[in-house]
């Protein structure tokens, strides 16, 4: 975008009768907006006829509104053709009169600010729908929605300025406010409080003389504040307990207080050694006895790397499909959170393409996870399926095993999971992008006629058979909402969609909440 000098002559508008072939050249932000008759070109500038004079306006900042516009590319002698504007509307448009939204976003760490501009730039080059998106030379997205006439600007801010939309990292652990209270409050709104926008994880990595294999999240949270200090307090070996931790400035040393620590209600002991980068810390794991660190799961020696247990105590490896299923507990989605709802859509229209598989290819690529829908490999599915059939059960959990082991043992899980019920604001960004990056995943060719599962689990104060309900409720209330958000894809797919609720029955992970409450549910995606 050219600097904005001589806005006033810009902004002029000549009636259009004045001239013989008149036409409307008027930029996205409507900062250059001339009416008059084109009469030159050079090549980059369009020469223009008003009431006050010839101006010149960069071609390729504009849209040509109007029949002659059509006629003066068809008939020039200077050498004006379409593809010089940023777009040709033969016919004249008034200009609707919509909402607007003038947003400036601030990053917690300089790699967001990666992540932000690889989305928004993937954006304006790939958006195909009724919004129209230009990206200035300074990283300023301007939108406009050409049916509603609204408009919004996402700007970076100042670094003394308190932004409106925040990017960080945001945890899903511990507890939060409601504020969604049905999935479709979250999958079809626009007053949203979060978006996701990336995802990271962290691995823990301890000295193999600790002699541990698992490690629960409020464990490590006690280890870091110094209330557990010898590694047989928590079932290890009699060895003294040397926590090893990052700079809490550092992106990684941030993000483990947000996902370990305060969860937790906890903070770091004042004699906890600090290392100045990951490198330090992994390296240091191998080399003292009883060392305990928390690093990016990219940098972790997998040698070292122990398995993490949510509230119940379930322990799940940091593998790439327990990563973006959300399985893991030490997940770190990147979210923007905005400071107050926006007055449009079109924010959230690009923070939804964040979650498009094309934007994820791209963030990948700036050492985020991509979390675009992928299966649980057979030999995983198969040993969870087979667990039913020596598990302890009682009889509400009997017939949910039957049921469970005839459904899914010839489906495949999917790595798309969301959570049930009411949700906090992280929440329902991550089910809305997780949705979304569902129906990305049901668009491909290759699954044209098969079952879509939606699956159930929960936990329940009222005992297994109200697990069992709640969790079938939960499962229900989405295949309701996919058939409906995603109508078209399910039609031309001839997709089946059915539903399943099999409450505390063999649960991949630990199932809980963020938003207080006797029952929690998660569900699954399964496709046969």
């Amino acid at each position: 975008m050219i600097s904005r000098f001589a806005t006033t002559l810009f902004c002029t508008v000549a009636p259009a009768a004045l001239f013989a072939q008149a036409v409307e050249l008027r930029s996205l932000d409507e900062f250059i907006n001339v009416q008059g008759e084109i009469v030159g070109f050079n090549g980059v500038m369009v020469q223009v006829e008003t009431t006050v004079g010839r101006v010149a306006v960069p071609a390729s900042e504009v849209i040509c509104y109007g029949n002659a516009c059509l006629d003066v590319i068809a008939s020039n002698d200077f050498g004006l053709t379409e593809s010089a504007f940023q777009g040709v509307v033969g016919n004249a448009v008034p200009v609707i009169a919509g909402a607007v939204d003038t947003l400036s976003v601030g990053f917690a760490s300089p790699a967001y600010g990666t992540l932000h501009r690889t989305i928004t730039g993937a954006f304006a080059v790939t958006n195909a729908g009724t919004t129209t998106a230009d990206l200035t030379s300074v990283g300023e997205l301007l939108l406009e929605d050409r049916t509603t006439g609204d408009r919004a600007s996402l700007s970076v801010s100042a670094s003394d300025e308190v932004a409106d939309i925040r990017v960080d990292s945001v945890s899903l652990n511990g507890t939060a406010s409601r504020v969604y209270n049905t999935p479709s409050a979250w999958a079809t709104g626009t007053a949203l409080s979060h978006q996701l926008l990336g995802l990271k994880s962290f691995s823990v990595v301890v000295a193999p003389n600790a002699g541990i294999t698992a490690l629960s999240v409020n464990d490590l949270a006690r280890i870091f504040a110094g209330e557990v200090t010898n590694w047989s307090q928590i079932g290890g070996a009699d060895v003294s307990i040397l926590p090893l931790q990052l700079p809490p400035n550092t992106e990684a040393g941030s993000a483990f207080q947000r996902l370990v620590m305060e969860p937790a209600g906890l903070e770091v002991s004042g004699n906890v050694l600090t290392m100045s980068d990951e490198a330090g810390v992994s390296g240091s794991i191998g080399q003292f006895p009883g060392s305990v660190g928390v690093v990016t799961t990219a940098n972790a020696n997998q040698n070292f790397i122990v398995e993490v247990a949510g509230s119940c105590g379930i322990a799940v490896a940091p593998t790439p499909f327990n990563i973006v299923s959300g399985d893991y507990a030490l997940i770190q989605p990147i979210m923007a959170t905005y400071s107050a709802t926006p007055n449009t859509a079109l924010p959230t229209e690009v923070f939804d393409f964040a979650a498009s598989d094309v934007a994820q290819g791209l963030v990948e690529s700036e050492g985020f996870i991509n979390f675009s829908a992928v299966p649980l490999d057979s030999v995983a599915k198969n040993a969870r399926i087979s667990g039913l059939l020596g598990a302890a059960l009682d009889d509400a959990q009997r017939a949910a095993a039957a049921e469970m082991f005839q459904a899914l043992f010839d489906a495949d899980r999917l790595s798309p999971t969301m959570t049930g019920g009411p949700a906090s604001g992280a929440e329902g960004a991550w089910n809305r992008a997780i949705l979304i990056d569902l129906i990305d995943f049901l668009k491909q060719p290759g699954n044209e006629g098969r079952e879509i599962l939606l699956v159930g689990f929960g936990e329940s104060a009222n005992g297994s058979a109200a697990a069992i309900a709640a969790s079938a409720e939960a499962a229900a209330s989405f295949a309701a909402l996919l058939t409906d958000v995603a109508a078209d894809t399910v039609a031309a797919k001839n997709y089946t969609v059915t539903s399943y609720g099999f409450g505390n029955v063999s649960p991949a992970t630990c199932i809980d909440g963020q938003v207080a409450g006797s029952e929690y549910t998660r569900v699954e995606v399964w496709i046969r």
